[in-house]
């Protein structure tokens, strides 16, 4: 490769990384601002009662399915809300700048599940029966990156109550 080439090269990566950069702190100031997490809370204040007294947060989950030499990812985001002893979901979906739920969520106790599966950063629910119920994180900091994780919210604080709340969680429902 020539010098001239060589140069070129590096000067369109140094461009594409600074353009991420760029879009990755506008995605966080977005976020920042609170709109997509109150959007999430709106979903959880109309099908739970008594929310007030919840800590409302966002969760994802992205896993990997193969078939063959294919493999699919499958993107899951669900609002989420919890006190001790007690964890409501209902799964998501952002279109159109909106967020609308789909069911009417599931409230998990002690009594209703039968094992919590922590792994890495997430952790599995499963029922009474064996059955995997859903899977999540709680992350601090989600940024748009495409249609498949369309969410800017940042929520540090309930991140880390969501921490505390689950290790505790864990120890009620495994015992």
């Amino acid at each position: 490769m020539e010098p001239k080439q060589i140069i070129l090269v590096v000067a369109f990566i140094a461009v594409a990384v600074a353009v991420f950069l760029v879009k990755e702190a506008i995605n966080k100031k977005k976020g920042e601002s609170g709109e997509d997490l109150a959007k999430v809370r709106q979903v959880v204040e109309k099908l739970l009662p008594d929310s007030g007294s919840y800590t409302i947060a966002y969760a994802t989950y992205m896993s990997d399915h193969s078939v063959g030499n294919r493999i699919s990812k499958y993107y899951y985001h669900y609002a989420i809300a919890f006190k001790p002893g007690t964890l409501f979901v209902v799964p998501i979906k952002y279109s159109g700048g909106e967020v609308s739920y789909q069911g009417s969520g599931a409230l998990l106790t002690k009594e209703s599940l039968g094992q919590l599966k922590p792994k890495g950063d997430s952790c599995t629910f499963y029922g009474k029966d064996g059955k995997e119920l859903c899977a999540f994180c709680v992350y601090a900091s989600n940024t748009r990156q495409d249609k498949y994780q369309p969410f800017n919210i940042q929520q540090r604080e309930q991140a880390e109550a969501y921490k505390a709340f689950l290790k505790e969680f864990i120890s009620q429902v495994n015992g």
